[in-house]
């Protein structure tokens, strides 16, 4: 299978193999052939070692960008020449950041045989970079043809398989579906309805806080979104040091009813053979940006992830438990940095909920796709008060939003997202935690036996940022970038 990947993407980088010659820069000579056999060298031995990251999409026929739901939903858009060239550059981003994880991982051996090649005085990031840069700089660009096969090329397939529906006679099956999707609505609804300490607690509840870190007024935030927005796509882009503010400022208190190890959070690690455990040793929140957009304006999401040791089973019959469990918790914010929704997944894509802050409501279901739970809206000044977020034992649902205190909470510490995507497993070499196919092979549950006729590969098993498939009855994505514009609107 490799070597068939390997001989794809040899053949996307000649002419040949494409449905027109503008797509490709030939490899006449100099600087663009170099860089392009440069590339074929890199995926040969990333394909080779399965060592490839699908965060995201490698784009056939452009080897030097890579793009996601967000970046995709640009293509053939009316844009300025400076827009295009900022859109050029940030795909081009992509790809450089996915490669740097993919060289990472490679083995020793591997990665000489990469660097043994490269020009004199020249890094692997130096190399990546000036080849990405070259061929996004070509003339030819600025070809229609080249723009519109590009455009025809970005678009991210989506996280369900056809076939697996026609062959499950899923058309049938989303009846029943329904019904019981109905009941688990029901069930996971309940404890919103409660004052938080009312609902029933199986163990100890245990509050991590975030490190106490300078906050920004209300206006402070609204002048610095302000600036951020003054680009040619009008995305809202924040130094490190900035972003890092805005994470600390929305990052949530996390309460757990804890029964046993399961239900603590920590630090992800890999053993030497790359086998996943959580140390709980380290409480730990991974942080993560991403964008969306929302009725003619791009806002900025602030995505926030814990991981448990495992969903803890029942018994020998129980399809839901296995090792490793994670949720996810999304904030949204407006162009003056002001919430518009909050929502949450755990890492298998499971349990969509959906919070429209003060001033929105949630949409009915519309498009045939299964119904959002929406348990409550949230009314709070975020700039001057954090939220709790209060989750279950064993299973972790999210159970409660409430205003927090954070007395007697343990501190975590929070680390970058796109850490798990290059994780130490000794001897100086690196493995990603998702594996080559996005999902954690360790993570995989029984449900998968009976839940395969809905066309989602693997439920219930934890994986990677941008292939999240939320819905059982219909198709949708959680980094699907026009989700909130479909699921909530202005309170008239």
């Amino acid at each position: 299978m490799h070597a068939m990947r390997s001989a794809l993407l040899i053949c996307l980088f000649i002419t040949g193999c494409v449905s027109t010659d503008a797509v490709l820069i030939a490899p006449q000579g100099g600087q663009q052939a170099t860089c392009l056999q440069f590339y074929r060298d890199l995926d040969d031995a990333v394909f080779a070692n399965s060592t490839e990251d699908t965060g995201e999409m490698r784009i056939p026929g452009f080897p030097y960008l890579r793009g996601n739901r967000f970046f995709a939903s640009f293509a053939g858009a009316s844009m300025s020449d400076s827009a295009y060239a900022q859109w050029l550059e940030q795909m081009r981003q992509l790809d450089e950041n996915g490669r740097l994880t993919e060289f990472a991982n490679l083995p020793q051996d591997a990665a000489a045989g990469i660097t043994s090649r490269l020009p004199a005085g020249s890094s692997f990031r130096q190399r990546l970079n000036e080849c990405g840069l070259a061929l996004v700089g070509s003339d030819s660009f600025k070809k229609t043809g080249y723009k519109t096969e590009l455009a025809d090329r970005v678009a991210v397939p989506d996280h369900y398989r056809t076939w697996q529906r026609v062959a499950g006679a899923y058309p049938l099956l989303r009846w029943f579906a329904e019904i019981a999707l109905d009941d688990l609505h029901s069930e996971l609804n309940t404890p919103f309805q409660l004052p938080i300490e009312q609902i029933p607690v199986s163990g100890k509840p245990i509050r991590y806080a975030p490190p106490q870190t300078a906050s920004m007024t209300r206006q402070e935030a609204a002048d610095r979104f302000a600036k951020a927005y003054r680009n040619p796509l009008q995305i809202p882009l924040f130094e490190t040091g900035l972003l890092d503010i805005l994470f600390a400022q929305f990052a949530p208190v996390w309460e757990i009813d804890t029964s046993n190890e399961t239900d603590l959070i920590g630090t992800v690690t890999l053993d030497a053979d790359g086998k996943p455990s959580i140390d709980t040793e380290k409480p730990t929140v991974y942080v993560k940006q991403a964008f969306t957009r929302f009725h003619g304006e791009i806002l900025l999401q602030l995505i926030y992830q814990v991981w448990m040791p495992a969903r803890e089973k029942t018994g020998t019959f129980d399809l839901y438990g296995g090792e490793l469990d994670s949720v996810i918790w999304r904030v949204t914010l407006n162009s003056k940095g002001l919430p518009i929704a909050y929502d949450s997944i755990h890492a298998c894509g499971c349990y969509y909920k959906l919070f429209p802050v003060k001033g929105f409501i949630a949409l009915p279901n519309a498009d045939g796709t299964e119904a959002v739970l929406s348990p409550k809206r949230i009314s709070v000044n975020p700039y001057e008060t954090r939220l709790l977020l209060r989750l279950s034992n064993r299973t972790h649902y999210l159970q409660q939003v409430s205003v927090a205190d954070a007395a007697n909470a343990t501190p975590y510490r929070t680390k970058p997202y796109d850490s798990l995507r290059s994780l130490p497993i000794g001897n100086g070499e690196r493995r990603n935690l998702f594996g080559p196919e996005g999902i954690i092979e360790v993570s995989r549950r029984a449900e998968r036996f009976l839940l395969w006729p809905f066309g989602v590969e693997s439920p219930g098993a934890m994986r990677q940022w941008g292939s999240h498939a939320i819905a059982f009855v219909g198709r949708r994505h959680f980094d699907d970038a026009f989700l909130l514009e479909r699921l909530i609107a202005p309170e008239k």
